[in-house]
């Protein structure tokens, strides 16, 4: 007589390991309006492709300056805080500055 074995369980699937969120960096770059000339330079530069350059200000009188070239601005959620934009730009026209956090909703 054979005996019969209870059939074995499937083994379970090991859990994905939890996402770590990337710390962002504490200082981030910001681009003067009315220093820049739109010329790239800084985009060039950016490892992680965080600037983009966009048509000048439609009401230069509003704001004192005209680009006739557009200027640069900073995605803040993808800058790093290397400073190699900082460190390049032509016109020294890019800051870096303490990054301000979002007000928690908490609060």
């Amino acid at each position: 007589m054979s005996e019969t074995q209870a059939p074995t369980p499937p083994k379970p699937t090991p859990a994905a390991p939890p996402v770590k969120k990337k710390k962002k960096s504490p200082i981030v770059a910001v681009v003067h309006p009315e220093g820049c000339t739109g010329c790239e330079v800084c985009i060039e530069f950016c490892p992680v492709d965080c600037l983009y350059k966009v048509p000048g200000p439609e009401n230069p009188e509003e704001h004192g300056y005209v680009s006739v070239n557009g200027i640069v601005i900073v995605d803040e959620e993808v800058c790093i805080g290397c400073k190699l934009c900082a460190k390049y730009c032509p016109w020294d026209t890019i800051d870096m500055v303490k990054r301000v956090e979002e007000l928690s909703a908490a609060a």
